[in-house]
């Protein structure tokens, strides 16, 4: 299986970074790069210091570069991305499989139970240069045709046309971002299941319930404006002081974005979870003897703190404290590295006042590390809601003993590109000072998250076919 994707799946997206990260773990490995080549990973600290105007470019090049043609999307085979998604995880036999929406904290769970992760949600970035970042109207109507392509070249995906001028704009001059999710387990899904799980094995459904206004376009297809991050659904709609600001700081003759009306709500295109594969994932259970468990949350950083909760009750278990805590920022994570370094990982969702927030209470309620370590993905502008450098380094502060970014150059930051290489060049110089420990038992796992989700807002379903199910558990 090539290492490289095919057509129609960006490899810059969650969905593909956090899977190549699983895989890494299970494969013994850490996550040695993101981007699958080495000429640009050697090329990224030398855009970092190009004047701002031409390394924001060199960044939607970059992007660009994975789009595809609008007239190849009838044409463009999705069961090869379902392969290459599957591809990535070595195949052997597991006691559980996670299964849903994209989530980095997620990421540390299956690692810790040492099970692979399929995603629901892929990103099939579409070319449209020269395209107006904060004319929505425009996006949709220029969308809907390569939403109807895709509809009907596959029937058993849905179509979230995303467009979000805040966190996406300079991808946004270059190309149409569409989620795709999958209603029904595409065949590679359903060999790896097959493959891999014996009878008796669980499949953690992970069940992200977050949604987000949407104009409907059709029964499978909707187009959503904006997205989770620095404004919440209201401000992209209603405008304020912070979209106004923002507009006139990048000189846009504009006060307030002008979107199509909301007529509907929907998962949210990239976090959320299509419930409509649920009843695939259980009629192949019944059949197959699986147990299915639903792990919902509609905060994706609720899984941040339980994952914390789940590495510090799983390291004193095996005789070790937990004292280093290690922060993740959107795809930037390396499971293989946390657990060598017998690190506490804490995702954060990206560099955004909600994520600092979330960083902040788990540092207020959970006992000081000596150690923390922090980095921070750059989206490439100063959207409303980013954070500054200043803020990261007070949160930072909070170690008592010693206190570092991984890969970040705070004088480039948030236009800090080198940091896709830079923060796995850090994360080697800090070693592998402990070894590869015993996997954390299921039955451990479900006993803390039935325990401690719930104050984090984090449900779990009893360990049964739900009612999506075809054959009820014996």
């Amino acid at each position: 299986m090539s290492a490289s994707p095919p057509p129609g799946i960006a490899r810059f997206d969650s969905a593909a970074a956090m899977v190549q990260a699983v895989g890494a773990f299970l494969n013994d490995r850490d996550v040695a790069t993101l981007s699958g080549s080495p000429l640009l990973d050697w090329t990224m600290p030398a855009i970092n210091r190009l004047p701002r105007r031409v390394r924001e470019w060199a960044y939607s090049i970059g992007g660009f570069t994975e789009a595809v043609r609008r007239a190849s999307l009838a044409t463009l085979d999705y069961d090869a991305v379902a392969s290459w998604v599957s591809g990535r995880l070595p195949r052997r036999p597991y006691p559980a499989i996670f299964l849903g929406s994209s989530n980095g904290a997620l990421v540390h769970l299956a690692a810790a139970l040492g099970v692979p992760w399929l995603p629901q949600t892929f990103l099939c970035p579409v070319r449209d240069v020269g395209s107006d970042p904060d004319d929505a109207q425009a996006a949709l109507a220029r969308g809907r045709g390569a939403a109807e392509s895709i509809l009907s070249a596959q029937p058993d995906i849905s179509v979230h046309h995303m467009h979000d001028p805040n966190q996406d704009r300079l991808m946004l001059k270059m190309m149409s971002y569409f989620r795709l999710k999958y209603r029904r387990l595409p065949t590679a899904y359903r060999d790896f299941l097959l493959q891999c799980l014996p009878r008796g094995s669980t499949i953690y459904v992970d069940d992200c319930t977050l949604r987000w206004p949407v104009t409907r376009t059709s029964d499978r297809s909707v187009f959503q404006f904006g997205a989770m991050g620095g404004l919440d659904a209201d401000e992209y709609f209603r405008g304020g002081e912070r979209v106004r600001s923002y507009l006139s700081r990048y000189g846009v003759n504009r006060t307030a974005w002008n979107p199509p009306a909301a007529d509907d709500s929907a998962p949210e295109a990239e976090w959320g979870f299509e419930p409509a594969l649920l009843s695939d994932i259980a009629s192949l259970a019944g059949a197959c003897g699986w147990r299915i468990v639903r792990i919902e949350f509609e905060d994706p950083e609720a899984l941040s703190f339980l994952a914390a909760v789940v590495y510090g009750a799983w390291y004193r278990d095996i005789g070790h404290g937990p004292s280093r805590l290690l922060v993740d920022s959107f795809v930037l994570l390396d499971p293989y590295r946390t657990i060598r370094l017998r690190a506490v990982p804490f995702w954060l969702l990206f560099c955004v006042e909600r994520s600092a927030a979330a960083l902040e209470e788990f540092l207020d309620c959970a006992p000081p590390f000596d150690e923390i370590g922090l980095m921070l993905f750059s989206h490439g502008t100063e959207g409303v809601g980013v954070v500054g450098i200043d803020r990261w380094r007070r949160l930072l502060a909070r170690a008592r003993r010693r206190a570092y970014f991984v890969g970040v150059d705070e004088s480039c930051y948030p236009r800090d590109f080198a940091t896709f290489v830079r923060f796995h060049h850090d994360l080697v110089k800090l070693g592998l000072p402990f070894g590869a420990p015993a996997s954390l038992p299921l039955e451990k796992f479900e006993e803390l998250v039935r325990g401690y989700g719930p104050r984090f807002g984090v449900r779990v379903s009893q360990p049964v076919y739900d009612r999506y199910a075809a054959t009820p558990q014996g």
